[in-house]
């Protein structure tokens, strides 16, 4: 099921999987610190946060990776991701390969490396896409992109706090809840415990064009 090996045999796939033993992780499990690691971790389960902390201990959240994908994957072909760290969000399920592990599945089957590459390039856009709306937006234009990224086509976003939630975004805690209370008195949001279930998708819609239609 995982989107890299998707286009594997079912022999193969058998094969790579008697090598790979699953790890529990349970949630606020820090896979690797700021030197980041030499694997690949391939998520079976749950959701991973990739993200940069400052010396003062500021938080920006770089991505948040589900299941079926795979982070820790910079440094296995040379490219380190230095500074990054990785933290289970929920309890979830991984597995590691190691950097001969990656290579080599890689030159038996290249298809492997394309899907890496092609996941690579969406994690640069996501990426740009988020740094762009801290860059030009104000606190109700990021609130309203940050939700529908993680929502994407659910109808809401589950297991996060207001203080993760306004990591992500670089804001401060108290001036996120006063947008989602806005959002919610306007009928478009319906907050609950860790859940913010989206009920008029327009108006988020609406803000962030608004800001993407400014020069």
């Amino acid at each position: 099921a995982m989107d890299i090996l998707q286009d594997m045999s079912d022999r193969d796939l058998r094969e790579l999987r008697a090598t790979m033993p699953l790890r529990l992780a349970p949630r606020g499990t820090v896979f690797y610190g700021p030197c980041g690691p030499d694997v690949l971790f391939l998520i079976i389960s749950g959701r991973v946060e990739l993200y940069r902390e400052s010396r003062d201990g500021r938080h920006l959240t770089l991505a948040i990776v589900g299941e079926k994908t795979f982070f820790g994957e910079m440094s296995v072909i040379g490219q380190r991701m230095v500074g990054t760290c990785a933290v289970a969000l929920e309890d979830s399920v991984t597995c590691a390969l190691s950097r001969d592990d990656v290579q080599h599945l890689m030159t038996d089957h290249p298809s492997v490396a394309v899907r890496i590459v092609e996941g690579l390039a969406q994690r640069l856009q996501q990426t740009r896409d988020a740094l762009e709306q801290m860059a030009f937006n104000d606190v109700t234009g990021r609130v309203a992109g940050l939700l529908l990224r993680l929502a994407d086509d659910k109808d809401g976003v589950e297991g996060y706090s207001h203080q993760e939630l306004s990591a992500m975004i670089g804001c401060l805690r108290e001036s996120l809840t006063v947008v989602l209370d806005r959002f919610k008195e306007s009928g478009a949001l319906s907050i609950g415990r860790r859940r913010v279930d989206i009920l008029d998708r327009s108006q988020l819609d609406r803000v962030v064009q608004h800001w993407a239609s400014i020069p």
